[in-house]
């Protein structure tokens, strides 16, 4: 499938970022294969693309949810970025990363020794949000859109949107602005036009009457993986029976969580200031959606490749996406 946009990441600036550092882990050995090693608490450094996000709550608010008080674990959250998780993983300084499927499955590809164990948030849960005096997505067509950078969730939602649209690439323009700060700033100035973004923020903008929900990006880019777990191979096989436990415990506080969503909403309103009316919307509307078990289907698999390749650019193919589910990886 074609997609005619100018804007793609640097394969050359990502491989710099990856493999060095992977180069040197490899260097070094990973764990021994099939055991755990160490005696007593198994500490899991988990990193997170970013903070205070509603799809990560089972780890950045584990505390107060208690997700893993009933483990072995020593459980840590490590902060990062979409650009540069993969170079933390590769650094040693985390074992597992939960970020966009994107960026782990090209990483991977690239050099991160990795291996994707679950899907985290595979509905992809991104609203296409403009200025106020936008009614729907038609009204876009010659729109300057912003994006956090090339190759980002919110850039391919931008790019099949107008793949669906049937826009060419003088029909709509694209501007890097950064992070989301940066990208509700450069809306609200008039800057750009419209951007693409979680529920959680769409909400919040259309409350504050800030901006407006257009279209939902799901119609456009269709079955994929937008968060994902990926875990560093030399950890899991030092460590699998403590991995195993890591995603029993995750997965079992997401079903806790959906059967009943209060303790959601009371860490969105209490720690991270999110609008009751909001938090209790996500919760209705998209809390449902996150995954409960990790399994990513076949076409899901499949619209993560593609997303990948698109992520890599210049025409980049990948043979396989190194995904196998955490219950059948970590035995």
């Amino acid at each position: 499938m074609s997609m005619k946009h100018p804007h793609r990441f640097l394969r050359a600036g990502l491989v710099a970022a990856v493999l060095p550092a992977a180069l040197v882990l490899a260097s070094c050995g990973g764990g021994a294969e099939g055991a755990d090693q160490e005696e007593g608490p198994v500490t899991v450094r988990v990193a997170t693309s970013v903070s205070n996000s509603f799809p990560f709550i089972a780890i950045q608010a584990m505390d107060a949810l208690g997700t893993f008080d009933d483990t072995d674990l020593e459980v840590e959250v490590i902060e990062a970025t979409t650009p540069t998780i993969a170079q933390v993983m590769a650094g040693g300084e985390a074992d597992i990363a939960l970020a966009s499927g994107n960026t782990m499955a090209s990483s991977i590809d690239l050099g991160l020794d990795a291996t994707i164990a679950a899907s985290n948030l595979s509905y992809w849960d991104q609203k296409i949000i403009a200025r106020p005096g936008f009614d729907a997505v038609e009204d876009l067509e010659g729109a300057n859109f912003g994006v956090t950078g090339a190759g980002s969730p919110g850039e391919y939602s931008v790019v099949k949107l107008a793949e669906s649209m049937g826009w060419e690439d003088g029909d709509y323009s694209v501007t890097a602005i950064g992070d989301l700060s940066s990208l509700t700033a450069a809306l609200t100035a008039g800057q750009i036009d419209a951007f693409a973004w979680n529920s959680q923020v769409a909400f919040r903008m259309e409350e504050e009457g800030t901006g407006v929900i257009v279209g939902d990006a799901a119609d456009y880019v269709g079955d994929n993986v937008q968060q994902a777990f990926a875990v560093m191979n030399d950890f899991g096989d030092a460590h699998p029976a403590a991995v195993r436990e890591f995603f029993e415990a995750y997965f079992a506080e997401v079903e806790a969580l959906q059967a009943d969503p209060q303790p959601f909403v009371d860490v969105l309103v209490d720690e991270w200031s999110v609008p009751e009316s909001v938090a209790e919307r996500v919760a209705e509307e998209t809390l449902p959606r996150l995954s409960s078990d990790g399994v990513i289907t076949d076409s899901e698999l499949a619209g993560l490749k593609e997303n990948a390749e698109y992520t890599l650019g210049d025409g980049e193919t990948i043979d396989e996406v190194a995904y196998t589910l955490w219950s059948e990886l970590y035995q």
